[in-house]
């Protein structure tokens, strides 16, 4: 009756092991799609994203991205939601990512719709203009927005923080 009760109890065991492995091996093989988490109307949307980056080499940007807008958020006029509603209109598709950013020393919101990067006041909503992977407008053209902030406020003005060393 011991070894009965014996090969119960490693029968279980493994049993339990392997839904726990199972279990684990789901989990960290799904893949994270890129969609928008709306939150309240005083914070950026922000896109879930696999823990070991955004892909561009970096690892705690994200949270440094998140840091510098809500510092920005004060500054801004209208809401994340409202921008994005926006640029939609404008290019008639769903954006997946919405940030508040310091662009050049102009206050836009970045909402990205496929390919494209819509740039959108964030003082007034107008469409300032929109960049694709094949035609970036040169900055020295670029329509400035109703808000400005200082180059330096929050990063060194290309609206990522502690990118450059």
């Amino acid at each position: 009756m011991k070894n009965q009760t014996k090969m119960t109890l490693v029968i279980a065991l493994l049993g339990i092991l392997g839904i726990g492995s199972l279990a684990r091996a789901v989990t960290t093989t799904q893949v994270k799609s890129p969609v928008a988490v709306i939150s309240s109307q005083h914070k950026s949307y922000q896109v879930a994203e696999a823990a070991e980056g955004d892909g561009d080499g970096e690892t705690d940007d994200d949270s440094q991205e998140k840091q510098e807008s809500a510092n920005l958020q004060s500054l801004a006029k209208i809401s994340p939601q409202q921008a994005q509603q926006a640029a939609e209109k404008n290019l008639g598709s769903q954006a997946t990512k919405v940030v508040l950013e310091n662009e050049d020393g102009n206050l836009v919101y970045s909402v990205i719709i496929g390919e494209k990067d819509v740039k959108v006041d964030a003082g007034n909503g107008k469409i300032l203009y929109t960049d694709t992977p094949h035609n970036e407008i040169n900055e020295k053209n670029r329509p400035q927005s109703s808000i400005r902030v200082s180059e330096d406020a929050g990063g060194d003005g290309d609206g990522e923080m502690n990118d450059d060393g």
